[in-house]
């Protein structure tokens, strides 16, 4: 990756939907070359999907939750698994170090919803623990990892 591809990668972590036209004259490109370096990107994995980043307060999904799980491994693991991956609930999953096994950030509509959600995951034979914290304020939120600026 070159810094041209670097400020491809910026221009459409900012607007996924931001036109060949319009990142060709940010960047100096023809529209050719700039298909052509986006479909690069994407067949080598830089670039894995193209997504759409909703307002949780207008799909009528205030509420965000942090839920950090200790589990028990073995054949109760793959259940919670694939509860965790069809849930469209569930935004995010990561393993993770420490007194925890999981971390989860969920969506839901309200309070009630949150709890019912934790009480599926709590009846998953695996499920040791939880933890759960209320996010009070999103004051960042950068989905995309983005290469580092070239020095």
């Amino acid at each position: 990756m070159d810094t041209i591809d670097r400020q491809i990668l910026k221009i459409l972590a900012d607007d996924a939907m931001a036109t060949a036209t319009q990142i060709g004259a940010e960047v100096n490109l023809s529209i050719p070359a700039v298909n052509k370096r986006i479909q690069k990107m994407r067949d080598s994995g830089v670039i894995r999907s193209f997504t759409v980043l909703t307002d949780r307060e207008k799909v009528a999904k205030p509420i965000c939750a942090f839920i950090m799980l200790t589990v028990r491994y073995g054949d109760g693991i793959e259940p919670l698994h694939e509860f965790i991956k069809k849930d469209p609930d569930v935004l995010e999953c990561y393993a993770v170090t420490g007194d925890y096994d999981y971390i989860l950030k969920i969506c839901a509509r309200d309070v009630e919803a949150l709890e019912y959600k934790l009480l599926s995951l709590k009846k998953k034979k695996s499920v040791v623990k939880s933890y759960t914290m209320l996010a009070l304020m999103e004051h960042k939120l950068s989905p995309t990892a983005l290469p580092d600026e070239e020095k």
